[in-house]
């Protein structure tokens, strides 16, 4: 009786579609070689997804710098210009104050 059971099985899975697809040899590197690109490889999905990671942050750390570079040369050049600002950024900035004066800081 067991016996008759193996047999059946091992007829149906010799007639399987399936394991006869999966048994060929092409299907079985190219499977082999999409695992080894895709999981084992050192240039593998998970590093690639990190390196796309930390280029999308450092695009944003460049955008920030740029804004700061473009504000801070802005400010330069009105600094430049005229030296009653040159004059306002010194006293705001840096306490600057004539020798008669008394400077309060007031902090929130």
């Amino acid at each position: 009786m067991a016996n008759k059971v193996i047999q059946s099985i091992k007829r149906r899975l010799a007639d399987s579609r399936a394991l006869k697809v999966a048994g060929n040899k092409y299907v079985v590197v190219t499977v082999f070689f999409l695992v080894w690109i895709l999981f084992i490889d050192t240039g593998n999905l998970f590093v690639w997804f990190g390196d796309m990671k930390t280029v999308s942050v450092q695009e944003q750390q460049k955008e920030y710098y740029r804004n700061a570079i473009r504000e801070t040369e802005e400010k330069l050049d009105e600094l430049e210009a005229n030296k009653d600002s040159l004059e306002k950024f010194a006293r705001e900035q840096y306490l600057f104050h004539e020798p008669d004066e008394e400077v309060f800081i007031i902090t929130e």
